[in-house]
């Protein structure tokens, strides 16, 4: 890793846990814990790498969302242009792609490794995906797609600490900036894991350990969107004195509130219905968007040092 960031004690039970905590301090450990430092350069190599995160868990959600009937023609869309981009990244990662600005092959061993990992749990999904894009597919089809998701986002996680070791110049980016870019990163990914979990619950897939990934998800995502819009010093967090950055965060934080009513009745083990599931799809994927738009203007600022 190109910045010395003092390791914060933080137990893994928390990466699974409640979205209320104790202290600030349990907070501030909880929005810097949980994620691996990213786009701390101009590399596009760690910005593509930075997105197969967020792609790990778009996949599972659209089947899901598909096979349920929710939004069946947008999801079934988006799964295939989330497969079509993952496989471009991926590729792009190992042999280069010019339209991605990724140009040559990848040589350093330990990133290869890492590709060769997400290979084998990435290519045997594709007929599963193809069948649910035609016809729905199969419940096993849809939970083997979301078992695999997990290990993807482990793998995609390290494969971005281990590009940022390689490309990253450890001058280009002050530490804070890039902590603060790489949260505000991370959330793109929360969107669509709080998504993912909550299509599986309300299909009655694997419903303990979704409820326990959807409240850890939904923990980190909130503490992470005040942080990122009020800062959180103890954390080592300030909040940005960008005008146009501060009234889209105030967006996020609009629409996230909004969909609270919802997350709220799943974790007390209603049945949200077909309508409130649509709400939720669509409202995750907005904030996928708009934090995807706030992660480019954090990175113009860095660059004006601003």
């Amino acid at each position: 890793m190109p910045f010395d960031c003092k390791p914060l004690a933080l137990g893994a039970a928390l990466l699974m846990g409640a979205a209320s905590f104790a202290t600030a301090e349990d907070t501030a450990e909880m929005v810097v814990e949980a994620g691996f430092i990213e786009e701390v350069g101009a590399s596009e190599r760690i910005n593509y790498s930075g997105k197969l995160r967020m792609l790990s868990q778009r996949i599972p959600a659209a089947a899901c969302y598909s096979h349920a009937g929710i939004e069946t023609e947008a999801s079934a869309k988006l799964l295939q242009a989330a497969t079509a981009e993952f496989d471009l990244i991926l590729n792009g990662l190992q042999y280069g792609e010019e339209s991605l600005g990724i140009i040559g092959p990848e040589k350093d061993r330990k990133v290869l490794v890492d590709l060769e990992k997400m290979y084998e749990h990435w290519d045997s999904l594709h007929v599963k995906i193809a069948h649910i894009v035609d016809n729905g597919g199969t419940d096993e089809e849809v939970v083997h797609i979301a078992d695999e998701s997990h290990q993807a986002l482990d793998i995609a996680k390290h494969l971005v600490s281990v590009l940022v070791g390689e490309y990253a110049d450890p001058t280009a980016l002050l530490q804070a900036d890039a902590l603060t870019i790489d949260i505000a990163g991370r959330q793109r990914m929360l969107a669509q894991r709080i998504s993912k979990n909550v299509c599986l619950i309300s299909s009655g897939f694997d419903t303990e350990r979704a409820m326990k990934e959807l409240e850890g998800a939904r923990g980190i995502y909130d503490a992470s969107a005040n942080a990122l819009r009020f800062g959180m010093p103890e954390a080592g967090i300030t909040a940005t004195k960008n005008a146009e950055i501060l009234a889209k965060l105030d967006d996020v934080l609009a629409l996230w509130a909004d969909v609270q009513p919802i997350l709220d009745s799943v974790k007390a083990g209603e049945d949200i219905g077909e309508t409130q599931l649509a709400t939720t799809y669509n409202a995750m994927n907005s904030l996928t968007g708009q934090m995807n738009k706030i992660v480019g203007m954090y990175n113009d600022d860095s660059k004006l040092g601003l």
